[in-house]
């Protein structure tokens, strides 16, 4: 069994390469288009969950949302606490894109199993031009949020 990821490093996954192509929303999946679609629209379905309850300002409630890695590390207190300082520095929502969304086995300090990493475009009123990374893993047959990143 590997070492469990940090929080610090799955808040703070690589952005994505080449020019934004902006998306409004989950996506119905093209069957033929990207063998991964299905689980990529269903981890945007909980990404924008958990994205809803931090632009709320329902920190604790998003900790619903969490995977194992953030609950070995951060109990609801101490996440809605951490999340109340990321979150809040910004400022309220603007807008919200999905930029992608991508599948994949293998991430950086991290246990072998199915991840989902979606990047949003997002604009905040004290920052207008970000990108938040949304890293979410499979668990028990749901996904649920192991890293979330703004920058």
């Amino acid at each position: 069994m590997g070492k469990a990821p940090s929080i610090a490093a799955l808040f703070s996954q690589q952005a994505p390469q080449g020019p934004p192509v902006p998306q409004q929303g989950p996506q119905q999946p093209d069957p033929g288009a990207d063998p991964h679609a299905a689980e990529e629209l269903a981890a945007q379905r909980q990404a924008l969950g958990f994205l809803g309850y931090l632009d709320d300002g329902r920190f604790a409630d998003s900790y619903a949302y969490t995977g194992m890695v953030i609950r070995k590390q951060l109990d609801r207190e101490a996440f809605a606490t951490k999340m109340q300082q990321m979150r809040g520095n910004p400022g309220v929502l603007q807008s919200r894109q999905l930029v992608d969304a991508g599948y994949t086995t293998n991430l950086p300090d991290a246990p072998p199993g199915q991840y989902v990493i979606l990047h949003y475009h997002s604009s905040f009123a004290k920052r207008p031009d970000t990108l938040e990374t949304v890293t979410l893993a499979l668990s028990k047959g749901y996904w649920r949020v192991d890293g979330w990143f703004i920058k």
